[in-house]
């Protein structure tokens, strides 16, 4: 059974056109039975009649995070591949003109509001890291990137706006001059050049000093800047601040202060770029300092993504052969995760109940990475507080598969511990 991916919320896409069209997608997915992102993409490859190709991530990107408005080619294909597995048996010639219309009202709608919204320009990571030319890049002095990004503009060379603007935030200059470089723009008239300014700062290491800046101010920018950095800021750079952060000096605990960045930047992300980040260099070959920052990483999302997302991770995980990682989020799930039952009630829903009691083995101190300290009375208090939850949630096999894990455990034990004794006494095991 797939893991239904569900339609995102009004504060995660806003209402108008393309909230319509993915709205409608998300309508013919359900008809068609909530096929996984990896069905539609086996089957769209091999459609004859496909336009595009969209893989399996992409597909699930489409349906629960949408960035920008997709491409036509990738919504005509999907819509081909639902329509014919859809229950209505709807003429997909039909669908697929009535779905054009949709994504052409969403693909047309920036241009419309772009006078109202101050320019409400792309937010592509991808575009503020691409190379300037050698010349541009060769530059320091930040009023010569200000003068460029005025030049670029008149000449309408939109593409080299980004860099030019994140190569401004790359100089040895603090937040207070980019926000007075922004006003500058939105006194000439300028909010594309103001707005891109803002955009670059939100995706580098400054983001927070740009949003403390502009509430300083009393500015309404400082909420969006933290948003477009949660958002948006690639997660590799998201684990370059993370180690800065971490390796801080005397800061004895450093991965603490990086689980709120990790906590913040991964809420809202689509679980392929989790298993890109957790599958990198960067991430793989992680010092033994590192490797508690890599648990924090795992930690974070145990406790903040929602069950089907937390179950389409652990899928994606499995496919890139991220095997320990997948039992360390699983402890995290384990350890942290509160309430609990809502995860266990997902994984049996969808016929992973395996998985369910594999979360649950982890409450053992025996399935503990050897570098992680135990505390019983502490894993003893957890399975209480789970013993309590789980039977008034309904989940009685659960429920009985803890207990039985519980007292294999007990019995087991070279010197058994009586606070387990005492967890197995109310049921006279």
């Amino acid at each position: 059974m797939s893991t239904r991916i569900t339609m995102p919320s009004e504060e995660q896409l806003s209402p108008g056109p393309l909230r319509e069209l993915i709205s409608g997608l998300h309508r013919l997915y359900l008809d068609a039975g909530a096929p996984s992102s990896r069905q539609v993409s086996t089957a769209i490859e091999a459609d004859s009649g496909a336009r595009g190709g969209p893989s399996h991530e992409t597909v699930s990107a489409i349906l629960r995070r949408p960035v920008q408005v997709p491409r036509w080619e990738n919504v005509q294909s999907m819509v081909r591949t639902l329509a014919a597995w859809s229950h209505r048996r709807p003429d997909i010639d039909a669908e697929v003109s009535r779905f054009h219309q949709l994504w052409q009202a969403a693909e047309l709608a920036p241009a419309a509001g772009e006078g109202d919204t101050g320019a409400p320009w792309h937010t592509d990571p991808g575009d503020y890291i691409r190379p300037l030319p050698k010349a541009m890049a060769a530059l320091t002095e930040p009023h010569s990137f200000v003068a460029l990004l005025e030049q670029m503009e008149n000449e309408g060379q939109d593409g080299l706006l980004a860099p030019l603007a994140a190569a401004l935030w790359r100089q040895p200059h603090s937040a207070k001059y980019c926000v007075e470089v922004m006003d500058e723009f939105h006194s000439k008239g300028r909010p594309k050049l103001a707005h891109t300014v803002m955009i670059a700062g939100a995706l580098c290491d400054q983001f927070q000093e740009l949003s403390a800046e502009l509430r300083a101010l009393e500015r309404r920018e400082a909420d969006q800047v933290l948003e477009t950095a949660h958002r948006y800021m690639p997660l590799q750079r998201v684990w370059e601040y993370a180690r800065t952060l971490a390796s801080a000096p005397k800061k004895p605990d450093g991965a603490a202060l990086a689980r709120p960045l990790f906590e913040d930047m991964t809420r809202h992300r689509d679980p392929s770029e989790i298993v890109n980040l957790l599958a990198s260099t960067e991430v793989q070959t992680a010092t033994a300092g590192q490797e508690q920052l890599a648990d924090t990483l795992l930690s974070a999302i145990a406790t903040t993504y929602d069950e089907e997302q937390l179950l389409e991770l652990t899928d994606h995980m499995r496919d890139a052969g991220l095997a320990e990682e997948t039992s360390r989020l699983w402890r995290g799930i384990a350890e942290e995760r509160t309430p609990l039952a809502p995860v266990l009630r997902a994984m049996r829903d969808n016929e992973r109940t395996w998985e369910a009691t594999a979360v649950l083995r982890r409450l053992f101190c025996q399935l503990l990475v050897s570098r992680f300290q135990d505390d019983v009375a502490r894993r003893t208090a957890r399975m209480s507080a789970v013993l309590d939850e789980l039977p008034k949630a309904g989940l009685y096999e659960e429920t009985e598969t803890l207990l039985q894990l519980i007292a294999d455990h007990y019995r087991s034990a070279e010197h058994p511990d009586g606070l387990y004794r005492n967890l197995l006494a109310p049921y006279r095991l």
